[in-house]
């Protein structure tokens, strides 16, 4: 039987606004980000802090006093930081002025008495004469001519003279040896002036100024290597599960996109006596190109793993509940959790694979609700 045109018209509309009201109500309904339970690999973790340090960092010191004089390359001075250094490279004189005119005299006696050591000492001209004098009485002395009395004489001349050429000549290497150790004793003390590199490497501080009066000891420049180390920290309640050799996740705040691998290298045995937590000393797998001292992150030190096993985020967990929406219903579950990361928990019960665990605002909202979902995809982040 066919209705009327006018009582179709009321149908249609009738039907339309049913409709209006139901998608205006679905509008209405509190948003649920949820995301869904999967299988994969759980693992258990102590999570720890990182910071990336220098293997090598020796601070330079300086070896006298006096006026500093920043070399050349680093004449900007703090505006210098980060360049690269070689080992022996100068970084700074500190200026003696004592020292140096000491040296200078030094040098200069030094030259002097290496001259006079190349001349005959003054008792030699004597002696060759009263030697010369003793042969040719030796010849005549015989025949009488000459009293023996007088050779005798010109004997204990030539005796007298050769000790006194002897004498001369061991008081002038004695003077040439004290000038010799002065000479080098002044050119150490400014070789010390020249403050220079202890390693290859980057300068990393100057705590010093062009000019300065600095005094013997005093810390002016800190140069680290190149090459780096990963230093983690853990809280005491977990630093007995960490054993050397396990691996690491890491992820550096300089490259939040992506998740490093790394090993235990060592366990400091004694906590920091201020924070009470440990240090543990890792080593990166697979380093960027660009890895600098000073980058800090977070760690996960892998302790055990559960393959194939039902992984839920661990956000969505409050203590062992969870809020699921099923066919547009938000329902509880009480959860049974197995290993547990910052991420992801393993679920040993209370949720199949595939449910839709609900993430965030679980305190607004209650059993029974219906709301609408927005899927999040968590299937990258749940890769051990």
């Amino acid at each position: 039987m066919k209705l009327p045109e006018s009582k179709r018209v009321l149908w249609v509309g009738g039907a339309l606004l049913v409709l209006l009201f139901a998608i205006v109500w679905y509008l209405f309904l509190p948003v649920a980000e949820v995301a869904r339970v999967q299988r994969g690999t759980a693992i258990s973790a102590v999570y720890g802090t990182v910071r990336i340090e220098p293997a090598f960092a020796p601070h330079v010191r300086a070896q006298n006093s006096g006026f500093i004089r920043l070399a050349e390359p680093f004449s900007a001075g703090r505006g210098a930081i980060g360049k690269s250094v070689e080992k022996g490279q100068l970084l700074a004189t500190i200026a003696d002025e004592t020292t140096a005119r000491l040296l200078k005299q030094a040098r200069a006696d030094l030259q002097a008495a290496i001259q006079r050591a190349a001349v005959p000492v003054p008792s030699s001209e004597p002696l060759k004469a009263a030697e010369d004098n003793l042969e040719r009485l030796s010849k005549v002395v015989a025949s009488g001519n000459v009293p023996a009395v007088e050779y005798e004489k010109a004997k204990s001349e030539v005796n007298r003279l050769r000790s006194a050429v002897e004498t001369e000549r061991i008081d002038r290497d004695r003077n040439l040896n004290a000038l010799e150790e002065t000479t080098k004793k002044l050119e150490a003390q400014m070789k010390n002036s020249e403050v220079r590199s202890p390693i290859d490497g980057l300068l990393t501080n100057i705590q010093t100024i062009d000019g300065e009066l600095v005094s013997e000891g005093n810390e002016l420049f800190t140069v680290a290597s190149r090459k780096n180390y990963v230093r983690g920290e853990v809280n005491e309640e977990d630093v007995g599960e960490v054993k050397p050799k396990m691996k690491a996740k890491l992820q550096l705040y300089a490259y939040r996109t992506k998740t490093f691998t790394a090993h235990v290298t060592s366990i400091q045995p004694a906590a920091d006596p201020t924070t009470q937590r440990y240090t543990i000393v890792l080593e990166m797998e697979n380093p960027p190109d660009n890895l600098m001292a000073g980058m800090t992150g977070e760690m996960n030190i892998i302790t055990g793993t559960h393959e194939n096993v039902l992984l839920v985020p661990t956000r969505a967990l409050l203590v062992d509940q969870a809020l699921i929406v099923k066919a547009g219903i938000v329902h509880a579950r009480t959860v049974q959790a197995g290993y547990r990361t910052l991420d992801f928990t393993e679920a040993v019960s209370g949720l199949a694979e595939g449910d839709h665990v609900v993430l965030s605002d679980q305190d607004k909202l209650h059993p029974g609700e219906p709301v609408r979902q927005r899927i999040e995809d968590v299937s990258q982040a749940s890769k051990p």
